[in-house]
C-alpha cells in the first residue's frame, strides 16, 4: 500500500475506535445552517446514534430536514498542521428513534457506557431524543492535497480523490 494510503487507513481505524463526540452540520426547511456538537456512538450497522435535546435547533432542524452532515475531526493540540487536520466527514440521512423502539435502550445502553453518569441524568429528561444518522457518504482528508471518498458501508474502502485508484501490486 502506498504510505499517504497507509496514513488513510490508520486515521480512519482511529476515528472510528476514539472518537468520543461528533460535529453535527443540520439545516432547517428555509435552508438556515447550525452546526453543533453532540454525544454519539457508531452501531455496528456503521450509523451514527446521537442523544441530543429537543431544545436545540439542530434537533428541529432535522426533524424538519433529514439531511445531515457527521464531522469527526483531529485535536488541535495533535494536529502536525492547523490547516491540514485529519477530518472525516459523512452526508447523512438521519431518523428520530422513539423511545419505544426496540433499537432505543439498546443504543441508550452504549451512549451510557460511554459517557457514564452524566448521561444516567440526560436519558431521564424528556426533551432529548435519539437519533440514528445514517452515512450515505463519506470522505476523509488526512492533509493538504490528501483525500479519500470513504464507502459508508465499509470505511476500509478507500477512493482517492483527484486522482485514478492505484494498480494492485
Amino acid at each position: 500500500m502506498h504510505p499517504v494510503a497507509d496514513s488513510a487507513a490508520e486515521a480512519v481505524a482511529r476515528f472510528r475506535r476514539d472518537f468520543k463526540t461528533v460535529v453535527l452540520g443540520t439545516a432547517g426547511a428555509d435552508g438556515e445552517p447550525a452546526a453543533s456538537v453532540a454525544a454519539a456512538i457508531l452501531g455496528e450497522d456503521l450509523a451514527f446514534y446521537a442523544y441530543v435535546s429537543g431544545l436545540a435547533v439542530h434537533t428541529r432542524h432535522l426533524a424538519a430536514n433529514p439531511r445531515a452532515s457527521v464531522l469527526l475531526v483531529e485535536d488541535e493540540a495533535a494536529a502536525g498542521q492547523l490547516l491540514a487536520r485529519r477530518r472525516l466527514t459523512f452526508a447523512c440521512r438521519a431518523r428520530m428513534l422513539e423511545r419505544t423502539a426496540p433499537d432505543f435502550a439498546r443504543r441508550t445502553g452504549e451512549l451510557r457506557a460511554k459517557f457514564g453518569a452524566v448521561f444516567d441524568m440526560l436519558v431521564t429528561l424528556p426533551d432529548f431524543v435519539l437519533v440514528r444518522l445514517e452515512p450515505q457518504r463519506g470522505r476523509l482528508v488526512v492533509g493538504f492535497g490528501a483525500a479519500f471518498d470513504v464507502d459508508p458501508a465499509d470505511w476500509t474502502k478507500l477512493t482517492p480523490v483527484g486522482r485514478p485508484p492505484a494498480a494492485p501490486a
